[in-house]
């Protein structure tokens, strides 16, 4: 890959994530809030053996690539604003299930809502055909691109 290929998808990326941010700003919820949000719940549409895996403070802390100590301030904030709720494991005093509430499903449904509607539009103007080529090579790259970093893990 060139140079600036790189450098060109990294803007483009940078810019759709500009794009996004200034669009979750009505939320009033920072955008450390958010990507915690974000991260339970999709860790909590997760199965294991087809039941729901409960989430964990560790677990949102991986997913997001944080410390532990910033992920804890971030889950007490979201706690307490009605956002999150905090229920100890019974078989585990250590460990923290978290779920999020209406309250928080309902800031993350508002939010889908509105990208949706931007999205559409985009895909809309760009045809059916451009819009499934375009997501097929999204997935395939972010595919590339979890593998590569898992490596780099072990």
């Amino acid at each position: 890959m060139k140079k600036n290929q790189i450098h060109k998808f990294t803007f483009l990326m940078n810019k759709m994530r500009l794009v996004f941010t200034r669009m979750k700003q009505d939320l009033n919820v920072p955008q450390a809030e958010y990507v915690a949000l974000i991260s339970i719940a999709e860790r909590s549409k997760m199965r294991e053996n087809g039941k729901e895996m409960s989430v964990s403070t560790s677990d949102v802390a991986k997913h997001i690539g944080a410390t532990m100590p910033a992920v804890s301030k971030v889950i007490r904030n979201l706690s307490m604003k009605g956002y999150v709720k905090q229920v100890q494991s019974q078989s585990d005093r250590r460990v923290t299930h978290l779920i999020l509430t209406e309250k928080g499903n309902e800031i993350l449904k508002k939010d889908f809502e509105k990208r949706g509607q931007l999205m559409k539009k985009a895909f809309d103007e760009f045809g059916e055909e451009k819009t499934d080529q375009l997501l097929d090579l999204m997935a395939e790259l972010f595919e590339l691109l979890e593998k590569e970093a898992e490596e780099k893990d072990d």
